[in-house]
């Protein structure tokens, strides 16, 4: 487009897009597109589950909020609304945390608070945290280069593991199916993982819940 209007004189500008907020220059876009709107109704939804949860004294909620590449959005809700566990995708990269770690923090919040008489918490999830962590990281790269010689269709557990390394074979065999299976899907249109679609919350709230 830009190129057919360039004849004319007509200069085409591009302008980044994101809701996560992680696009900010200064005075000139102090926030992104759709960050505030998005973290004052999630903090009114959040808000709503931490009184609600507080009022049945036995239930922890796992709420996966959007950012896919930054967790602003997560971060922003928790300081409007200060639930028991809150995780951010980039501390958990920077402190090179696994699965497990992530699992044993959570756990031990449970804990902590059911020694006080406590038994109910939120933990807010931001989506893309499964490319955050290591091994997960790892196991995507795999798996994306593997997809992309095939094609980039939906493959047979069975007959991808065998191109993976031991260790990323390992974790793919040791997830439930579905977030295997979700792993495992067509990637979009930029070969990304479609993380949004991953039920990470549902996989952390059934490892803490084990543990």
């Amino acid at each position: 487009l830009a190129e057919r209007l360039a004849a004319q004189g007509c200069a085409v500008v591009g302008v980044p897009k994101t809701i996560d907020g992680d696009l900010q220059v200064g005075k000139y876009l102090p926030i992104s597109f759709g960050f505030d709107t998005a973290t004052k109704i999630y903090s009114e939804l959040v808000g709503n589950i931490l009184q609600d949860t507080a009022s049945s004294v036995k239930y922890w909620h796992f709420v996966k909020l959007m950012g896919r590449s930054a967790s602003h959005v997560t971060l922003e809700v928790a300081l409007q609304t200060k639930p028991a566990v809150t995780l951010i995708s980039e501390e958990i990269a920077s402190q090179k945390m696994s699965l497990n770690d992530i699992v044993t923090t959570i756990v031990d919040v449970v804990i902590k608070r059911a020694e006080k008489g406590i038994h109910h918490g939120v933990v807010l999830v931001p989506e893309g945290i499964i490319e955050f962590i290591p091994e997960f990281k790892v196991l995507i790269e795999e798996l994306n280069e593997q997809l992309l010689l095939l094609g980039n269709i939906d493959v047979d557990q069975d007959a991808i593991l065998s191109k993976l390394s031991p260790e990323s074979g390992k974790l793919l065999r040791s997830l439930p199916a579905e977030i295997a299976s979700m792993l495992l899907a067509e990637r979009d249109a930029h070969g990304n993982l479609q993380v949004s679609l991953i039920q990470t919350e549902q996989l952390l709230a059934k490892m803490v819940a084990s543990k």
